[in-house]
C-alpha cells in the first residue's frame, strides 16, 4: 500500500509497533523514530512519544507479554508513555536552528497532555515537552492513539487527535478537551462506524484546519480559527444524539 502512494511518505511509531522487539524492526524498514524536516516554509517534527519505564526486565517477561501488556491500555503494570529526558534533549536541539516565528508542525502517537491516565491517554512529561514548543508563536500538535475526535488547546499549542481505520475508542469519563465537540457513540453492529482518515490544511497563519473523513458519517473540519479563538468561532457541528 505505501509503496503506491505518490506523494512522500512520512512515518510515525506507535506502542504496537515497538514493544515486542523495542523498535528493531521499525528502524530496519523506517529508519530513526525521531526525525524532522522543513517543507514550504514549516518545520515538521517526528517525536517518538510511547517511551515507557522499564516494567518488564525486573518481572523477567517475553517480549510477548511485554507487547501484550503495553496493547492493554488499562493494564496497571505499565507506566504512562512520555518522551523521555533523551527525547526532550533531542527536540530541544532540533528546534534551537528553527526560528520563533516558523511555524511548527508536532507528529505524536500519544497526546502531548494529560487527558485520562487510566487508559494511558496520557503522556507523563507533557507540560516539559509543550514548555519546549512554547518559545514558538504557532505550534500544531498532531496525535493518534485515542482513536476519536479530539481537540485541545494550550496557550500556543493547538492539539488535533485524529481518528482510526478501526476500533473507534468511546470517550473518557472525565479529562475531556473542553474545546473537543463529542461525536455520538460507534454503532457496535457497524464495524467501520466511528472509523475513518483525515487530512490537515495549513493555513498561511501556519495554523491548521483538520479535516476529520468519517467513513460511515458526514465529515467534520476544526477549523484553527475555532481553536484561536477558544471556541468562540466556527464551532463544528455538533451531533444530535448523545455522545459515545
Amino acid at each position: 500500500i505505501l509503496k503506491g502512494v505518490k506523494a512522500p511518505v512520512r512515518m510515525m511509531v506507535g506502542e504496537h509497533d515497538w514493544f515486542f522487539d523495542m523498535g528493531e524492526h521499525w528502524r530496519a524498514l523506517f529508519g530513526p523514530e525521531q526525525y524532522s524536516f522543513d517543507y514550504n516554509g514549516v518545520h515538521f517534527v517526528t517525536l517518538m512519544s510511547v517511551q515507557e519505564k522499564d516494567f518488564w526486565t525486573e518481572r523477567g517477561m517475553t517480549p510477548m507479554q511485554r507487547m501484550q501488556t503495553v496493547a492493554g491500555l488499562d493494564n496497571g503494570l505499565q507506566s504512562r508513555f512520555e518522551v523521555g529526558a533523551a527525547g526532550r534533549e533531542w527536540l530541544t536541539k532540533d528546534l534551537e536552528k528553527v526560528d520563533k516565528k516558523t511555524p511548527v508542525v508536532v507528529f505524536s502517537h500519544s497526546p502531548l497532555y494529560k487527558y485520562y491516565r487510566p487508559w494511558n491517554f496520557w503522556t507523563e512529561d507533557a507540560e516539559d515537552v509543550q514548555a519546549i514548543l512554547r518559545p514558538f508563536e504557532h505550534v500544531t500538535v498532531l496525535h493518534g492513539h485515542t482513536h476519536q475526535l479530539l481537540t485541545n488547546r494550550i496557550d500556543n499549542i493547538y492539539f488535533h487527535g485524529m481518528l482510526s481505520t478501526a476500533w473507534p475508542w468511546p470517550y473518557a469519563p472525565e479529562g475531556l478537551p473542553k474545546l473537543t465537540i463529542q461525536q455520538n457513540r460507534a454503532d457496535p453492529f457497524d464495524q467501520f462506524d466511528g472509523c475513518g482518515d483525515g487530512s490537515v490544511e495549513l493555513t498561511e497563519s501556519g495554523l491548521a484546519n483538520a479535516l476529520y473523513n468519517l467513513w460511515d458519517r458526514n465529515p467534520v473540519t476544526v477549523r484553527a480559527s475555532y481553536l484561536a479563538s477558544s471556541g468562540a468561532q466556527d464551532a463544528p457541528p455538533r451531533t444530535k444524539l448523545p455522545s459515545y
